[in-house]
């Protein structure tokens, strides 16, 4: 079934600790986009915003919120929702409504959405600094409304300063509550289940594109809202491409199987990767690369714990696989780690698959990430890639996709159930 919605008070309390870290003299905003257009009528699947949801548990595209500063003592947060529409409601159903917008968020102050200009430029009046963000990664995404949006605040408003919401968000979203984990834990619930049946009925002659559709049929069939990212099913040498998300080969008896994987549950996502041999048994080759990785997945996890920074952890997986993978004779010198090993350990995760985090950071007690080293051998057509997601305790960390199989022994075992 899908996610409940998780209680108002979760949802508060983020606030409350983001309201904490506002300085005097400043304002919030945080927006939920709108959907984008595909092609002719037709939009991309829309999905609300990380940090929008992180603070109201809202969904409804185009809500806005504004925040002020907690020490100023008063109640600082104004939900804006757009107007019902019987009309639009008709042809796409039910919109938030303002009672409703109060239950989900917990906020008192609901307002329709054509308030909010007015609402904005009263609060901002003796204001100097307004936080607010658009998606920072890429930089030649296309202008978005809020791009422009903004835009024409900078001269509407010339003396208030805008600032990065994201430096402020790093610190609150990069510790999960319990509520959170349990999502992630559900999202890697449900995919283990989706990756035991693929290790049940993956055949040579299948296509990887079927593989991809059983994944999807799975998630969505348990209740997830959508998967979390494009899913990777790589046979033999696609594997050596990181990001291979075509998945139109077929098969062979002879081909590793790289599957990257994630079930966004209730906006939480897992991130796995496993590598499965399509002809049900590891050959020699494949079996010696295979447990090379997996011994180097242990090492790290073994390693991690909270206090550490993704810098340090980087640093410390270089040095490990370097050693590992030279002692197996995949590399030369530790120096030479780059050719073989492509990308960087892992990755934060939570709200977003890559989820915010600064390299130079200590990660916190409560921190999701994710260990995944690899190997890609283009010479032999052969990509390795073993992804867990681990829980950071101050001892160390907790493997939460500790029941999905990654030993040589399990894997076949029940591939040989097919």
């Amino acid at each position: 079934m899908r996610a409940p919605n998780l209680p108002a008070r979760f949802f508060s309390k983020n606030r409350e600790a983001l309201r904490k870290l506002l300085p005097e003299g400043s304002l919030a905003l945080v927006s939920n986009g709108a959907p984008l257009p595909r092609n002719a009528d037709q939009n991309y699947p829309f999905r609300p915003d990380s940090t929008f949801f992180y603070l109201t548990g809202i969904e409804e595209p185009k809500a806005r919120l504004l925040l002020t500063p907690w020490s100023e003592g008063q109640a600082g947060e104004t939900l804006f929702l757009p107007p019902l529409d019987a009309s639009k409601e008709t042809w796409e159903g039910k919109m938030t409504g303002l009672e409703e917008g109060k239950v989900l968020s917990g906020i008192e102050g609901v307002a329709e959405l054509p308030a909010f200009e007015f609402t904005l430029f009263s609060w901002q009046k003796h204001r100097e600094q307004l936080y607010c963000e658009v998606n920072p990664i890429f930089p030649h995404q296309p202008l978005t409304a809020e791009h422009l949006f903004l835009e024409n605040l900078t001269r509407r408003l010339p003396g208030l300063a805008f600032k990065k919401l994201g430096p402020l968000m790093l610190k609150l979203r990069s510790k999960k509550s319990k509520e959170e984990v349990a999502r992630i834990e559900q999202a890697l619930s449900i995919m283990g289940r989706a990756l035991d049946r693929v290790l049940r009925t993956l055949k040579p002659g299948r296509l990887e594109y079927q593989i991809e559709a059983e994944l999807a049929h799975q998630y969505l069939y348990a209740g997830c809202d959508r998967v979390g990212f494009d899913t990777i099913v790589a046979a033999g040498a696609n594997a050596t491409t990181l990001h291979y998300v075509s998945n139109r080969s077929r098969i062979k008896k002879s081909d590793l199987v790289l599957i990257d994987t994630g079930a966004e549950y209730g906006m939480y996502s897992g991130d796995i990767t496993r590598v499965f041999p399509a002809g049900g048994k590891f050959s020699a080759k494949q079996k010696k690369a295979y447990q090379t990785v997996l011994e180097v997945n242990q090492a790290m996890i073994a390693e991690v714990k909270a206090g550490m920074s993704w810098q340090e952890i980087n640093e410390r997986a270089k040095r490990i696989q370097g050693e590992i993978y030279k002692k197996a004779g995949y590399i030369k010198a530790e120096k030479n780690l780059p050719s073989v090993g492509l990308h960087r350990i892992g990755h934060s995760l939570g709200l977003d698959v890559h989820d915010l985090q600064q390299a130079e950071d200590p990660l916190p007690v409560g921190a999701v990430i994710t260990i995944e080293p690899g190997l890609y051998l283009k010479e032999q057509g052969m990509g390795i890639r073993i992804e867990d997601n681990v829980l950071l305790t101050q001892e160390g960390c907790r493997v939460l996709s500790q029941k999905i199989p990654k030993e040589i022994a399990e894997i076949e075992g029940r591939m040989k159930e097919r």
